[in-house]
């Protein structure tokens, strides 16, 4: 089977090089689809065509097609939606052809197929981009998004700050903010859901990750500054008819997870997700009398709906999703005036995303998505309280259409975002005392894209995409982004990416973890802080070894470089009790690179083995003198070594990772002057096995091995309403061991 990579609303086919001789045959055939129950239905308007060929047809109202045979060459049919097939026709090969086509996992504007290793490099892509597949999201627990990355070197999970809970990511050396967060191609975890959002994804309601570095397509918006992460839900129309997941660790943390899937109609499927969590009990496993966890509940619920309708050419995704959180920490209850934090987080979000073609020409599709976000934000640090509401309605209208052939594809349409932010912020000490402040803002974004995409076969793609939007704060903003790929031999891939990215900050929200401190915020500087905007560039080149018999070892080696032209300086280093917001005053920059290894050394047994290096530097400014610094609390490489057995059939799987996180510059308390500290490198290991049955696992697992966590991680631990309170100086694990375990149980086809 040849696999393809296909977007929901466009169809993108690539053709196989083959060669054939022309017969004068009629080859005659059917296309089917097939239902979660084995159900074959006629799949009316697939693609037929030959490989190598401009030529093709479809099929008619009953799925049947016929075409000029063509011997010793590829037959394919493809779906939008669908994973295509192919079969190789000979000169004996009978005159009647059965496809069945199964649908497919989507990204951007390709489809990615999983194999056997949990993390894997996409061989179509024209960006870098890195898979974690279901396969993948079982090496570890993952009870949620943040903490499904243990076994990737690009991206890094770390804790705000010692007390909320909050975590933050890092992509090519910057916080996970400079990142755009898709939901199957729809921008999500933006503004104040951001903030906590990383744990609100539960991982068994996933079915991949797909993680691209660089400028990334214009076609999703402007956000994305550093690359993308898309999150690729269980689909109800391929997926488990009942699914259940139980969790539980040796820090009192119960979690359960329901899925369940059906068939509601000829072309209608529904598909409701639910999860529920809580961790009640009080740990404080370094004796600093504040719970090294806040205790907390969340309930999370999502409805999707799928309609597929073969003879109109019509699909369309519908999805609703709520969810109420609330997190309580701070010091140990036995505590008199003890310093606590409250949050509470209210989210609710509408989506629909629909496709069909138009006209009379192959391949010609118009798509149209809309979505409604709603997210609370109450937040109670102390003497400090933080409050926010966000609406956002944001809509995209896309035309995909073909100049002469496949090889020359274009994406064209308009957009509008609306962000309305409703923000207050107060702090109580006597010794700082800002009053309840409004930092309330409305952001009107209309905006117009197009994208060209030039294929060769599969050796060569290049793509080239501009927008125009019109921002009601900050004006007009241009993005010019361009992607290449070309394949020197089937063995050696090379990409290369440029281009412009802007965000929208929101500084106390991106920043949550300075309120578990003592530090007065300067908030004037906050309403003179101008849009961030940042040139990408880099540069990826794989290769696919053959080691012995028919396994090959996949290196991959990249280099990416991302400067600023402006960005939202946060400066804790010009006063150890107070923060400063301003605009960037100099230069700022980060420069990574990266190698990525990965083969199967034994049946069963594969390896995956990464190695990340990168310095990033900004300047901070105090009375028109600069001051350039290394970002800090960044840590400046991360190793990674995994190793997975499985026995036949996957019935006994055994996962070890081993870590490597470098040193990081602390931030200085004393003035620019001083020589900060860094912190030491640290090993962190894991380890999981799980036993499979056709319909039941159980795994046990074991996070930090040796129990390794930050010394000493809150400042002035004994006076938390004192000047010097600070619990953001956070750079290593702040839990120690954890045992787990849990139960999956399935029930139906899958």
């Amino acid at each position: 089977m040849v696999q393809f990579k296909i977007n929901s609303i466009f169809l993108f086919v690539i053709l196989l090089w083959g060669t054939g001789l022309v017969k004068s045959q009629v080859i005659r055939g059917h296309v089917f689809m097939s239902d979660e129950n084995g159900v074959k239905t006629p799949l009316p308007g697939a693609n037929i065509y030959f490989s190598g060929s401009k030529g093709g047809t479809t099929t008619n109202p009953d799925g049947e097609f016929s075409l000029k045979k063509e011997a010793n060459t590829y037959l394919i049919a493809s779906f939008i939606g669908y994973i295509p097939d192919s079969i190789l026709i000979s000169d004996n090969e009978p005159e009647d052809i059965e496809f069945i086509l199964s649908e497919g996992v989507q990204l951007s504007e390709a489809l990615v197929s999983a194999n056997q290793l949990g993390t894997n490099i996409s061989r179509i892509t024209p960006l870098k981009t890195e898979l974690i597949n279901k396969a993948g999201l079982m090496k570890m627990a993952c009870c949620n998004l943040s903490e499904s990355f243990e076994n990737s070197a690009t991206v890094t999970v770390g804790f705000t700050d010692a007390i909320s809970g909050a975590k933050q990511v890092q992509l090519l050396g910057l916080s996970g903010i400079y990142s755009q967060m898709l939901d199957e191609n729809i921008p999500t975890l933006r503004g104040l859901s951001s903030t906590f959002g990383w744990s609100y994804v539960p991982g068994t309601w996933l079915e991949s990750i797909q993680i691209s570095k660089g400028a990334s397509s214009v076609v999703n918006g402007y956000e994305s500054v550093v690359g993308q992460i898309n999150l690729e839900f269980k689909k109800p129309n391929n997926t488990e008819t009942f699914f259940v997941n139980l969790f539980m660790d040796d820090a009192n943390r119960y979690e359960g997870n329901i899925t369940g899937a059906a068939q509601v109609g000829k072309y209608l499927w529904s598909g409701l997700m639910l999860h529920g969590s809580i961790e009640s009990k009080e740990h404080d496993g370094n004796d600093d009398g504040f719970l090294d966890m806040p205790k907390s509940k969340m309930i999370n619920l999502y409805n999707r709906w799928f309609y597929l309708n073969p003879e109109k050419r019509i699909e369309s995704r519908t999805g609703i999703k709520l969810l109420y959180e609330k997190r309580e920490g701070g010091q140990l209850s036995d505590f008199s005036d003890r310093f606590q934090t409250n949050i509470e987080n209210k989210h609710f979000s509408i989506y629909n995303k629909t496709g069909f073609y138009v006209g009379s020409k192959e391949g010609q599709s118009i798509g149209i998505i809309n979505s409604f976000t709603r997210h609370e934000l109450d937040s109670e640090f102390g003497m400090k309280d933080f409050k926010g509401t966000q609406n956002t309605f944001y809509s995209n209208i896309l035309f995909t259409s073909f100049i002469n052939n496949t090889s020359h594809q274009y994406t064209t349409g308009i957009s509008f975002t609306y962000d309305q932010y409703e923000k207050a912020y107060q702090d109580r000490l006597s010794y700082n005392n800002i009053p309840y402040t409004q930092l309330n803002r409305d952001e009107i974004v209309p905006g117009a894209f197009v994208q060209y995409t030039y294929s060769y076969l599969e050796k060569f793609v290049f793509i080239l995409g501009m927008r125009t939007d019109y921002n009601s704060k900050y004006g007009w903003l241009f993005t010019p982004r361009t992607n290449i790929k070309y394949n020197i031999t089937d063995d050696i891939i090379l990409r290369g990416s440029a281009g412009r990215g802007y965000r929208s900050p929101n500084v106390i929200a991106d920043n949550i973890g300075l309120m578990a401190s003592s530090r007065r915020f300067e908030l004037d500087g906050i309403r003179e802080i101008d849009i961030e905007q940042a040139w990408n560039y880099g540069g990826n080149i794989t290769f696919y070894i053959p080691i012995w018999s028919d396994r090959k070892l996949t290196l991959s080696m990249d280099y990416f470089h991302t400067r600023f032209q402006n960005q939202a300086v946060v400066d804790i280093e010009r006063d150890r009790n107070r923060v400063f917001f301003y605009n960037l005053q100099g230069s700022s920059y980060a420069n990574v690179w990266q190698t990525d290894m990965s083969f199967t050394l034994l049946r069963g047994l594969d390896l995956f083995a990464a190695f990340r290096y990168n310095r990033t530097w900004m300047t901070l400014t105090q009375n028109d003198l600069h001051y350039k610094v290394e970002k800090p609390l960044t840590s400046r490489y991360r190793g990674l070594l995994n190793l997975s057995y499985a026995t036949n059939f996957k019935k006994w799987v055994f996962d070890v990772t081993a870590q490597i996180n470098g040193p990081s510059r602390l931030p200085s308390l004393s003035g620019y002057d001083t020589p900060a500290d860094e912190s030491p490198w640290f090993p962190v290991y894991f380890a999981q096995i799980t036993k499979n049955t056709k319909r039941f696992d159980i795994y046990l697992g074991i996070e930090n091995i040796f129990n390794y966590k930050q010394d000493d991680p809150i400042i002035d631990h004994q006076n938390p309403f004192g000047p010097d309170f600070d619990s953001s100086m956070i750079w290593g694990p702040l839990m120690g061991r954890k045992i787990y375990a849990g139960i999956r149980l399935r029930i139906g086809k899958f």
